[in-house]
């Protein structure tokens, strides 16, 4: 089949979004598919291979250099849909609302549904459900985002597939108790991940043998909650900043438990959350996170996000090795879920189910004049200028 993967954002940054995308992608092309992605921008190619580590070369298609908004971006993806159905594709996967007539069957993927805010939300909202509703299938990653897209939209549990996000498993690496380190990992330090509650926590727990490591932006509120801890804490905290995504995923499968005091309206599937599953990692997190990615005594501990709550969940997982191999042996299981090749299957089988409309298909070069490299600001393979993009290394 011919698949094409879209994003109106940008590519750049290691959210679940984009991990989910780059491990379907590589999942399908190693099934034999000819896959597409096309995102709203891509202003680093160094970066995107930075960041996400992606194992093979992916043929991506930015619509832009930098982000773009408003009429800027609809003429974009105006332009973008020349090329998109000049490759013919069987099937459309959009991880955002893209409402244009496209070709091909067409999967919304609905990743979360937090509210927009500011004088245009009403307007935003109105385009999600109209692309929603005008989609051949649309998919909910979570249970509970499938509960919500019933009331949100009106639509019979029945109509919403659940399929959930993926990994790339083949790139994380669960290592044994003996090898692990006595340390926590807190991945994500915008607002709703909370670094302030895991840093407090860790306060709270007051054990110098215990290493905390955070990854992601520095944030101020993040080095005043760092700087608050009493010195003899404080020298074993190590804030990484936005770090590679190799060494990211060697840090999920090096530290004994990793910290999600997270908070969402709706839970979704939180790709950092999948990343210690596939490590091995139990966890300690909120009850705001999906019962699908963290199940209480199955894969990790769900607990109150105060300081001495999260504090006895993490000295208990650090501490018992008992329970942490149960944890972690737990969390071996729950992982399958997520392999990026048996997502990508049902994915397919979506797509089957209607039959390809294509029977004799071109090449994925445009049609006509309509090419992609005089049509968009930037079109390359794997977002690189002049050559092809080194391949991840697993």
């Amino acid at each position: 089949m011919r698949i094409v993967l879209t994003r109106r954002e940008a590519l750049d940054s290691p959210d679940g979004v984009n991990i989910f995308i780059v491990s379907l992608a590589q999942a399908l092309s190693d099934l034999g598919h000819e896959v597409r992605v096309v995102v709203g921008s891509l202003q680093s190619p160094s970066e995107y291979r930075r960041l996400l580590a992606p194992r093979l070369d992916l043929p991506i298609l930015a619509l832009s250099r930098t982000p773009q908004r408003g009429l800027a971006s609809a003429t974009a993806w105006i332009r973008a849909k020349w090329t998109i159905d000049g490759f013919r594709p069987d099937l459309i996967i959009h991880s955002e609302a893209v409402p244009l007539p496209l070709r091909g069957t067409i999967v919304q993927v609905v990743h979360d549904l937090e509210p927009r805010s500011g004088r245009l939300a009403p307007v935003w909202r109105s385009i999600r459900r109209f692309s929603t509703k005008c989609s051949d299938y649309v998919v909910a990653t979570t249970t509970e985002l499938r509960d919500e897209l019933v009331r949100d939209l009106g639509m019979p549990h029945d109509q919403i597939a659940m399929i959930p996000k993926c990994l790339d498993l083949q790139v994380y690496r669960s290592t044994s108790l003996d090898s692990r380190e006595r340390a926590i990992l807190h991945a994500g330090t915008l607002p709703y991940k909370d670094p302030g509650a895991t840093i407090r926590s860790f306060c709270a727990l007051d054990d110098p043998s215990v290493g905390l490591y955070i990854i992601g932006n520095i944030t101020g509120s993040t080095q005043a909650a760092v700087d608050a801890l009493p010195c003899r804490l404080r020298r074993r905290v190590t804030l990484l900043g936005d770090a590679d995504g190799q060494t990211v995923r060697s840090l999920h499968g090096r530290v004994r438990v990793a910290a999600f005091p997270t908070r969402y309206t709706i839970p979704v599937a939180s790709a950092t959350v999948m990343e210690a599953i596939a490590a091995g990692t139990p966890i300690v997190g909120s009850p705001r996170l999906s019962r699908d990615v963290l199940v209480d005594g199955v894969n990790g501990l769900v607990v109150d996000t105060n300081p001495s709550a999260m504090a006895a969940a993490l000295k208990a997982v650090l501490n018992d090795d008992a329970l942490w191999s149960r944890l972690s042996e737990g969390a071996g299981r729950v992982v399958e879920r997520f392999d990026a090749f048996r997502v990508a299957r049902k994915y397919i089988e979506l797509a089957a189910a209607r039959g390809s409309q294509y029977p004799n298909r071109p090449s994925w070069e445009p049609c006509g004049k309509h090419r992609a490299q005089e049509q968009l600001p930037f079109a390359q393979r794997g977002g690189q200028d002049d050559h092809r993009p080194r391949t991840g290394t697993p």
